[in-house]
């Protein structure tokens, strides 16, 4: 018995030291990958984004706004920071380490949408910033989503259900491998799909949609924007498209949009609707209820990027968002032409 414990003791060490010895080569590795969700995180925090605009939202701000159709309207430098699968929390970390790593932003266009005050039990996408999970910034956040110390600071365990990732670590430093995915333009990626409705209807053919809040997290944006302002930050919120009927069918919308509604008043910002656009009712711009497609996308940038220059709602180097119509707290509702 003494023996075997011995041995077992043996191995664990070697099994700890093994798993510390290979974090570095990981991390290495996974910071010069370039494709896919790692793109925005290495860049970011390489200190490479050097844009005075940012996009800042979940998937329906990274699949939504296309920085390069912003950048030839507005004749500005953009970039995209939206988050696939990540509410507001994670925005805002994101939206600090920006500022870190990179500059202060002049500009956020901050997209907001039913669910941006919830979060899911699942983290979506670990991978993509595990090299860099101990960023205090990231391990505060990870820790609320119950991620213990031990698994934030131990590499077997940071990397357990990841095994992808330590490969292509491993593979990308060790054999200089380039690893396959898309590329996306500062941050943003169009999708060339067509409609797929089966999950707007497994939905509609039960109860109504409800969108859950956090009172805990509407006081976390709160504080964001109130830090924007009293940074000479800009802010426009926008709710951009979604297919008409996920829209009627949500339970608790008027109440949902009256939120945004009070923070724009609160803060003196524009709060940009297209809920009720007539790109809504067009499934062809949708791949499915929450997110449009490529052409939709694109065509929804450029009326955007239009909007906010016929309304004169930011010029570089203002110090404040000009309201749409010269008057306070004007909250806008915008429809296609």
């Amino acid at each position: 018995m003494k023996k075997f414990l011995i041995t077992l003791s043996v191995y664990i060490v070697l099994l700890i030291a093994g798993a510390f010895m290979l974090d570095l080569p990981i991390e290495k590795g996974i910071r010069k990958i370039e494709t896919g969700g790692f793109q925005v995180w290495n860049a970011l925090f390489d200190s490479k984004i050097s844009s005075e605009v940012i996009i800042s939202g979940s998937s329906r701000a990274a699949t939504h706004i296309s920085p390069q159709i912003l950048d030839s309207v507005l004749h500005i430098n953009s970039y995209n920071l939206g988050m696939i699968g990540h509410p507001y929390p994670m925005q805002q970390v994101r939206f600090k380490l920006f500022e870190k790593y990179n500059q202060k932003p002049k500009l956020v266009i901050q997209n907001v949408e039913c669910g941006t005050f919830f979060r899911p039990e699942r983290l979506a996408d670990k991978g993509t910033f595990v090299a860099y999970i101990h960023e205090d910034l990231i391990g505060e956040e990870l820790t609320k989503r119950g991620m213990t110390k031990a698994a934030l600071n131990i590499p077997s365990l940071r990397y357990h259900g990841e095994p992808r990732v330590i490969l292509r670590g491993l593979l990308v430093e060790f054999l200089n491998w380039t690893p396959g995915g898309t590329v996306s333009y500062k941050g943003y990626e169009g999708y060339n799909r067509d409609w797929d409705g089966s999950k707007l209807d497994k939905i509609l053919s039960g109860d109504s949609i409800v969108a859950k809040r956090e009172p805990e997290l509407v006081e976390l944006f709160d504080s964001y924007l109130g830090y924007c302002k009293e940074n000479g930050i800009q802010v426009i919120l926008v709710y951009t498209p979604q297919y008409i009927k996920a829209t009627e069918f949500t339970k608790n919308w008027d109440g949902e949009m009256q939120l945004f509604r009070d923070f724009a008043e609160k803060y003196d910002i524009p709060f940009l609707d297209y809920t009720h656009d007539p790109i809504c009712n067009d499934t062809t711009y949708f791949f499915d209820s929450m997110h449009l497609n490529k052409k939709g996308a694109e065509l929804f940038t450029l009326k955007l990027a239009n909007d906010i220059k016929a309304q004169n709602l930011y010029k570089s180097g203002d110090c404040g968002v000009k309201p749409a119509t010269g008057q306070p707290h004007q909250i806008l509702r915008i429809f296609f032409k």
